[in-house]
């Protein structure tokens, strides 16, 4: 799945070097590994998918629960993470939240691996699409959409089921360290005909997307260093943003359309799609184009935290 050690970092207020760290893991990492890692990952797959749906949700959410008790270090990222977003809250809350989103991600995971086995007809009964009059009005326009999301809810769900309404998306995800593993997930990811596109090749493809006025899903809570960075507010703090998306939409004139993957229950979710943001609204000629970069950076990250202010514990904090 498209999930990024990286995800929480703005809310928390810290700086992250993605690319040196993913980089030296890439070097320690052997073919061996990578066979054991999948090895593990079908076994543990084949022993959810003999299980009830509801039976296999619990089985994930206690393995997850129980990985998180034996690696305190990702525990207490969690809980810190949380602490800098709501300083407010009691430690209690914090806690509760921390379980909760736990068992969510872990919830998630499992329903997501099960879209294997299930048809068109039984995946779309278990996802409730609010809004869809948005996605089409943003298709009418002609130059191309951008479903703005963040690892929210089932996420990647969402990206399958918004691959079923009027035609197939592109959802953007950053490839796994270890690639056997990468094409056993974005095999479920094509499975009902979506293409996705690697992070690390994005930039020429999302411009011939939209050019073709396809459907692109991107992730936008990723922090980022360097020159792709714009500083925006996030949860009271100035965050590393990935100002990519913004150059793109103001350089095609492509709609943005939020869209979030809501958890409900007993594997249950809804896709709502919300109102689409023009890029007419970061002003024309007469702003300085970087100054309408970051207005629309601003603009992305404003609606993703109010989506994630909404339910705290669907949001990836770990």
């Amino acid at each position: 799945m498209s999930t990024s050690t990286d995800a929480a970092a703005a809310a928390a207020g810290t700086t992250v070097e993605p690319g040196r760290g993913r980089a030296s893991r890439r070097r320690r990492r052997s073919a061996l590994r990578h066979r054991a890692e999948l090895v593990l990952f079908r076994l543990g797959a084949g022993g959810l998918a003999m299980l009830p749906s509801a039976a296999a949700r619990r089985a994930g959410q206690a393995a997850a629960r129980l990985a998180f008790a034996l690696l305190p270090s990702r525990h207490r990222i969690l809980i810190d993470n949380l602490t800098a977003a709501f300083p407010e809250k009691p430690a209690k809350d914090i806690a509760a939240i921390a379980d909760r989103s736990i068992a969510g991600f872990a919830s998630a995971l499992v329903d997501f691996l099960e879209t294997s086995r299930l048809s068109r007809e039984e995946l779309l009964s278990r996802v409730l699409v609010v809004g869809e009059n948005h996605l089409r009005a943003a298709r009418a326009r002609g130059s191309g959409v951008f479903l703005l999301s963040a690892h929210f809810g089932s996420w990647e769900i969402g990206a399958l089921v918004a691959g079923l309404l009027g035609q197939a998306i592109a959802p953007v995800a950053r490839p796994l360290d270890n690639p056997l593993l990468e094409e056993e997930l974005a095999r479920r990811r094509r499975r009902f005909g979506n293409r996705p596109i690697s992070k690390r090749e994005a930039a020429k493809e999302l411009l011939r997307a939209m050019s073709r006025n396809e459907t692109v899903a991107i992730l936008v809570d990723q922090n980022v260093i360097g020159r792709e960075a714009v500083f925006v507010p996030f949860f009271g703090r100035l965050a590393a943003t990935n100002a990519s998306l913004a150059r793109i939409q103001l350089k095609t004139r492509a709609a943005v359309v939020p869209v979030f993957t809501w958890p409900e229950n007993e594997g249950r979710y809804r896709l709502e799609f919300e109102t689409p943001i023009l890029p007419e609204e970061f002003g024309g000629p007469e702003v300085d184009r970087e100054e309408r970069v970051r207005r629309a950076t601003a603009r992305y990250m404003e609606v993703t935290e109010a989506a994630i202010r909404q339910n705290p514990a669907a949001w990836l904090w770990i």
